[in-house]
């Protein structure tokens, strides 16, 4: 069945953030991103695909196990897709979803029962790619929570969520928040609160292996502000080797967390 011209124009709006946060919907793209959506629960409302992604029978046998989910399936034509894709290459296949969110009791009751826990905050990340691969490294590391800062980018832009390959089904998050009041609720918990900077005074491989703790990322242009920077235990620092001026946002965040995971699962 053809796509309705109602059902289009919801693709057409749904790069739109206002109107995702109105509907509570989002676009998800590509086939192994829809399948983690269905496999991590979330509620698929539609999924339009065009003759691209018919290219071999793997592709057909994702189409019946959508009908076996009660999925509505219908095909769309490379022109009408292209103009609704926020990728370079489309795989052929788009869908409609329900957000989902967790709740902030929901979260705490998770990281005060482990005996080890990381929280990544992040101040106004402003870029998709970005935030999506912050996601990722998360999920790797296995951190317990990420916390994403109003005037962020949003978790639902279509990019962020192809930059996540998956991972934003794999790490719980909360955003669009207040990122000082929750680190200072997270403070009475007993976390310590890392921010990160270049001119920190530590460097961050000198740190104690503390049961809980939060890393806190900063801005691409500005860094961690200095509200947040006032209220860390300590601001820490990669130390720099060589020439380069800065580093970017997600690869620090892949640098520290990888010794944290290192210090908490073993070497």
């Amino acid at each position: 069945m053809k796509i309705s011209k109602r059902k289009y124009s919801q693709l057409q709006l749904l790069k739109n953030k206002k109107y995702r946060y109105k509907t509570g919907l989002f676009i998800l793209e590509g086939e192994r991103l829809i399948a983690d959506a269905i496999k991590f629960g979330a509620e698929v409302s539609f999924v339009a695909y065009s003759e691209r992604f018919l290219k071999d029978q793997q592709s057909q046998e994702f189409l019946n196990y959508l009908k076996n989910k009660k999925i509505e399936i219908y095909e769309i034509g490379e022109d009408e897709l292209e103009k609704v894709s926020e990728v370079e290459t489309s795989q052929g296949i788009i869908a409609v979803a329900k957000m989902f969110e967790y709740s902030w009791d929901d979260v705490v009751k998770n990281v005060k029962q482990k005996e080890h826990a990381t929280v990544v905050a992040l101040d106004e990340i402003s870029d998709p790619g970005n935030l999506g691969t912050i996601f990722r490294v998360c999920d790797w590391f296995k951190s317990d929570l990420i916390l994403v800062s109003d005037m962020s980018v949003d978790v639902f832009n279509p990019k962020t969520l192809r930059a996540t390959m998956g991972s934003v089904f794999n790490v719980p998050f909360l955003q669009n928040i207040d990122l000082k009041n929750y680190l200072v609720e997270l403070k009475k918990l007993g976390f310590k609160i890392f921010s990160t900077a270049p001119s920190g005074k530590i460097d961050f491989r000198e740190l104690e292996d503390e049961d809980k703790v939060v890393f806190v990322f900063g801005n691409e242009a500005r860094g961690v502000k200095s509200e947040f920077l006032k209220i860390s235990d300590a601001v820490v620092k990669i130390r720099k080797f060589g020439k380069a001026e800065s580093l970017n946002v997600a690869v620090s965040a892949g640098i520290i967390l990888s010794e944290r995971a290192y210090s908490i699962f073993g070497r």
